[in-house]
């Protein structure tokens, strides 16, 4: 059977985390053990999905000024390559200006381009998809920084919070939507109200279909290491030496 999951992956930022430690250039493009950072988020999805028709959103000039292109390139077949001008206002808006190449009934993945994990996503979507309205990624943790999923004893998502531990889960970036159309109603209307936490980022909009009654359950990966700080490639390569994974 065909797959139809879409595939978005939003990397239009400008990393300034790495900019203030020295890093220049993108941060999809820094190596973490042997590869770009790109890669290993991407290695995260292709057991699950075929990686064809992949859209990615990026800033213009890091596709005129790197070698980002030719990166998405050679590891995806067919990419759509959406070039936008400048920073948006968050993760959301980000996807959103690739709302002209997604189909509205289909489903959607956004997934971002900093992290690494190992998880069943695919076989959750497949056993799950249908009767879920939303699935988040989560594996355990207490780091403010991330975001974090409170789960019920159904493994429904009961709550969403961002930069707030109100659970032992937080979200791995990898977000479902059953049907594309909820991401993009529920994401422009949040645009338009102000989302009220700075960043108009993915996770909380589950907090609307939730209240709405749609159905969000959890899916937990079995390994994750976020790839968003230079401590965190760091405590990755040293993570991926211990498993045997040759670090250049």
């Amino acid at each position: 059977m065909r797959n139809r999951t879409q595939i978005v992956i939003p990397m239009a930022g400008r990393g300034q985390r790495f900019r203030n430690a020295g890093f220049h250039g993108p941060k999809m493009l820094l190596e973490a053990a042997g590869k770009p950072m790109l890669y290993w988020a991407l290695d995260s999805l292709k057991p699950h999905f075929p990686m064809e028709k992949v859209i990615f959103v990026c800033l213009q000039e890091h596709l005129e000024q790197t070698r980002l292109k030719s990166v998405i390139s050679a590891y995806c077949k067919n990419p759509v390559i959406v070039p936008i001008q400048s920073v948006t206002g968050g993760q959301a808006e980000t996807v959103l200006k690739a709302q002209s190449f997604i189909d509205p009934d289909e489903p959607l993945l956004i997934y971002n381009c900093d992290t690494y994990m190992e998880s069943s996503i695919g076989t959750t979507i497949a056993d799950q998809g249908s009767k879920a309205d939303g699935i988040i990624s989560v594996f355990p943790s207490y780091d403010p920084a991330y975001s974090y999923a409170q789960i019920d004893g159904r493994n429904r998502v009961v709550r969403v919070k961002e930069k707030e531990v109100i659970s032992s889960m937080a979200t791995t970036g990898l977000y479902y939507f059953h049907r594309s159309r909820l991401f993009t109603e529920f994401a422009e209307e949040a645009a338009a109200r102000g989302s009220g936490e700075g960043e108009l980022y993915v996770a909380p909009l589950y907090n609307r279909l939730i209240a709405q009654g749609y159905t969000c359950l959890a899916d937990a990966a079995h390994y994750c290491c976020p790839l968003g700080t230079p401590e965190e490639i760091r405590h990755f390569e040293y993570e991926q030496a211990g498993r045997g994974v040759q670090c250049d």
